[in-house]
């Protein structure tokens, strides 16, 4: 595993999603993401990569709606806004990335393990992670 941090751009993983499959697949993408997470079982583990995806997938659709993470670098918020005149024409997104975030932060889920035991930052994820379900909330 390269580098992970709370934010999706501190995370080798969502970034090599959102410069490789969302800048080539666009909504298609987005989809798929989020119902790789939202669609898997509660029984079944959710792994890392495509928690990743889902969580970054998310923000896509919170920021086609509105509803945007605070980022510093303008560069990063003109690549999640890449396809959003596209992500946004599909109202459906919304619901599916908010249960694709649930699933993501289900105990059932890799990216949720390795979080909960990193002791100095486990709580700044999860309030990240809440804070994308309170905006996907905000615009549903």
């Amino acid at each position: 595993m390269g580098a992970w941090g709370v934010g999706i751009f501190q995370d080798d993983s969502s970034v090599d999603w959102i410069e490789d499959a969302y800048a080539s697949g666009g909504p298609e993408a987005v989809r798929s993401a989020l119902e790789d997470a939202a669609n898997a079982s509660a029984g079944d583990y959710l792994e890392y990569d495509e928690g990743t995806a889902a969580r970054a997938a998310a923000e896509v659709v919170a920021s086609a709606f509105g509803a945007p993470p605070e980022l510093e670098d303008g560069d990063t918020m003109e690549t999640l806004m890449e396809h959003s005149e596209s992500v946004a024409e599909d109202d459906d997104l919304i619901a599916l990335a908010l249960r694709a975030i649930r699933r993501v932060a289900a105990e059932n889920s890799e990216l949720h393990d390795l979080w909960s035991r990193a002791e100095n930052t486990a709580s700044q994820w999860m309030t990240a992670t809440e804070g994308l379900e309170t905006r996907l909330r905000g615009i549903q």
